[in-house]
């Protein structure tokens, strides 16, 4: 079978199931793994798909949403990039707040060091990975639990965080486009965003470059009201003068862009 059409049948197969494993789309064409990274890599340059770790998802639409577990293989490095920079905004003592987000779980990773800091989240995830954290007080909405996200959503959890001010919020999205704003897909953590934004004295945007120009059917929040956006990738020369321009600070890989 040649290249071309081994690729072809890899996006058929990804349109069929969404998402694939490197190790089983290997033994099904019979060929190394190493080759089929090769096609994924090809594929994605083509921009016919997404890689995750050890596999591939299908380019998404407006309303689909992947399994967390999914997103988490996505741009790891990016993620961890991000991770790294917004825990340097968060100063022992604060009260931050944490969406259910695949960003958020990572930024949650690098906060084990904090002293005296209150986590306020909707995220099972989140709850877990900081659950033996001595020095970490975390407070969890409670709510209707998605477990295609693993959030908790709903009015219960809306209430919930309602009833809190928190320093700062860190949150991701599912696109951004800059005259559109922030996008989701869910109706659902679309509100429990907003409520902790609304909820919070610092907005900050968790965006790797995965982001750029994907949209959703609904706005989370304009970027009138974003202070802070955290990337691993430049944005677009064009949306960084028109983001600026709106008083937000984009910080690329750790170096601040004002």
């Amino acid at each position: 079978m040649f290249a071309v059409e081994r690729r072809n049948r890899i996006i058929s197969l990804l349109n069929e199931k969404k998402s694939i494993l490197v190790q089983e789309t290997a033994s099904l064409f019979g060929v190394t793994e190493e080759t089929i990274r090769r096609d994924l890599k090809e594929l994605e340059l083509q921009g016919l798909l997404t890689r995750t770790h050890g596999g591939a998802v299908a380019i998404d639409d407006l309303k689909s949403e992947y399994p967390v577990e999914i997103r988490q293989g996505i741009n790891i490095e990016g993620k961890n990039v991000i991770a790294r920079e917004a825990a340097k905004l968060v100063n022992d003592g604060e009260t931050i707040m944490i969406d259910a987000s695949t960003s958020s779980l990572f930024l949650a990773r690098h906060l084990k060091d904090k002293k005296n800091l209150t986590v306020i989240t909707n995220a099972e995830k989140v709850v877990l990975e900081l659950s033996e954290c001595e020095d970490i007080t975390i407070i969890c909405t409670g709510g209707i639990l998605r477990q295609r996200s693993m959030s908790y959503v709903g009015r219960a959890a809306e209430k919930a965080l309602a009833n809190y001010i928190a320093d700062k919020v860190f949150f991701s999205c599912k696109g951004l486009l800059p005259n559109k704003g922030l996008m989701d897909s869910n109706e659902q953590e679309s509100e429990i965003k907003k409520t902790m934004i609304n909820c919070s004295q610092k907005v900050i945007f968790l965006c790797d470059h995965t982001k750029f120009g994907k949209v959703g059917y609904e706005t989370t929040v304009s970027l009138d009201d974003v202070d802070i956006i955290v990337t691993d990738s430049p944005l677009p020369a064009e949306w960084s003068t028109a983001i600026k321009e709106k008083g937000v600070l984009i910080i690329e890989r750790g170096k601040s862009n004002e």
